[in-house]
């Protein structure tokens, strides 16, 4: 079966100028670290060098984000073409292994059923030894004890015959058993099994602050200066 490989144009975007991003940022970095505030000038001062930062940080970013966007948009172009490939096999190689295992299934049920076969016999054949037993017991005249043997015949359990699987072992294959669940009442789920919602608590405290009465959780505010310009 043939594909239509639709084969995308692959273009590499430019490399921003890193020299330039560098002395941009660099002198601003040393002057933050060795800014110290310790009275109301260098506090004032220091909001320069915030404005100062949001100037760089506009213009690092105007530089790399068409970089950026143009190799998000190379590594989608290149993860599609790759699954034009990669998808049909994957599809391909689970449909065999569905298969493999719906044989594999009704070969362990026709070796269950002789398991269960071969251990019905067993217990009759012991079961037939101990009437014959009895029956000896009952010639010595030995009443008690036989009347013992053949309720053992008659509520003895089958031996345990192992299953042995006709399905051939293959090098590579691993088969693997995995337990699967399903919630079907949520109600009775133990709380140590939930998860929070906390997007909802967010938006109820976002909306009510300190007003927002939810039991179990604790609010409190938190102050922090951003400038305009670059949050």
């Amino acid at each position: 079966m043939s594909t239509q490989i639709v084969l995308p144009k692959f273009e590499v975007p430019k490399i921003p100028d890193t020299k330039q991003a560098d002395q941009l940022s660099k002198s601003l970095l040393g002057q933050s670290v060795n800014l110290k505030i310790k009275d109301e000038d260098t506090f004032i001062a220091s909001w320069a060098l915030v404005e100062r930062h949001d100037a760089a940080i506009a213009k690092v970013e105007e530089m790399f984000n068409p970089f950026v966007s143009g190799l998000y948009t190379l590594h989608k172009m290149a993860v599609g073409l790759r699954d034009q490939f990669l998808t049909p096999l994957r599809q391909s190689k689970k449909i065999l292994l569905d298969r493999r295992q719906v044989y594999r299934q009704e070969q362990d049920l026709i070796a269950k059923k002789k398991a269960d076969e071969e251990a019905e016999r067993l217990r009759k054949a012991q079961a037939k030894d101990l009437e014959k037993e009895a029956k000896q017991l009952e010639r010595k005249g030995d009443i008690e004890t036989a009347a013992v043997l053949r309720e053992q015949a008659t509520t003895m359990p089958a031996p345990i015959v192992p299953i042995v699987s006709a399905v051939p072992k293959l090098a590579g294959s691993v088969v693997k058993t995995s337990w699967k669940f399903s919630v079907e009442n949520e109600a009775l789920v133990p709380a140590e099994y939930r998860i929070v919602d906390e997007k909802k608590i967010r938006a109820v405290v976002n909306a009510l602050g300190d007003k927002a009465n939810i039991p179990g959780v604790k609010i409190w505010s938190e102050t922090a200066e951003h400038s305009r310009a670059v949050r």
